[in-house]
């Protein structure tokens, strides 16, 4: 009889324990959604510290009562029971657990059990040349040419040579020119600039023009108002941007050009 009894136990067991979501790996937060599927979070970059935008939970064990949930705002304070405004910004989730575990031990709890997670990172922001500039929910693992294209890609005038990253924890806001494999973290800041050719020499309006895919050097000419009366038009020289100042001879005026190209007319002497 025990030995039925025992095998039911066991097969009842493996049953429900089949029907359980798979744990969590350390450092993720499980969340369900309408679908019934799972989602995780990633409960931060190892040192990721928390800035305006943030959206985190700070959870109790046994004190409901205590469990908050919380959207960081431009202050980068949060209000919390029984310890009042507490400033977070800068702070590390391992720190803010730490911090809170603290406060209330003695005081309110005997042994608080203190869990920190992310709920939602804070937007990430693309700005310049693209279709959608903005702010973006941050995902794990994006990288710049993922944020691109979230914010609906390149512009017809964008160089794609030419974008830049300000990273959220430099104070200093330095730009620096990146790779588009280059992974981004929250609060980040993507820059496209735009792209130039130049046309010198003889035509009416020499300088500086906005540069779009499938422009030919004709339609560059026609752009700086066209030849002057003693240009040469087999005398047109080009020097591509990364081509270390070396001129070429432009021998197909409906060639498109390249960004950044410095195009040149010369006088005819006859």
């Amino acid at each position: 009889m025990m030995n039925r009894v025992g095998i039911f136990l066991a097969v009842l067991w493996l049953l429900c324990a089949a029907s359980w979501p798979a744990l969590a790996a350390p450092g993720v937060q499980m969340h369900s959604n309408p679908d019934g599927e799972y989602s995780s979070v990633a409960n931060a970059f190892e040192g990721y510290r928390l800035g305006s935008g943030d959206k985190i939970k700070i959870h109790v064990f046994g004190e409901k009562d205590m469990d908050v949930e919380v959207r960081l705002g431009a202050s980068g304070d949060l209000r919390y029971p029984f310890l009042g405004k507490i400033h977070v910004e800068g702070m590390t989730m391992p720190e803010l657990e730490k911090k809170i575990t603290g406060e209330l031990s003695g005081r309110y709890l005997v042994d608080p059990q203190v869990r920190v997670s992310m709920e939602e990172f804070r937007p990430f922001y693309v700005n310049g040349k693209v279709q959608k500039p903005g702010g973006y929910p941050y995902q794990p693992g994006l990288t710049v040419r993922k944020a691109i294209s979230l914010a609906g890609g390149f512009s017809e005038d964008a160089d794609e040579h030419k974008v830049f990253l300000i990273r959220a924890v430099d104070s200093q806001r330095h730009a620096s020119k990146v790779a588009l494999n280059r992974q981004i973290s929250p609060g980040d800041i993507i820059m496209v600039k735009q792209s130039y050719f130049f046309v010198n020499g003889e035509v009416e309006k020499p300088g500086k023009f906005s540069f779009q895919q499938d422009m030919t050097y004709r339609m560059a000419i026609s752009m700086a108002g066209g030849l002057k009366e003693r240009a040469d038009d087999g005398k047109i020289y080009v020097v591509h941007e990364k081509t270390n100042g070396e001129s070429m001879h432009v021998d197909n005026l409906d060639r498109p050009i390249q960004p950044g190209d410095v195009i040149t007319v010369k006088k005819s002497f006859f």
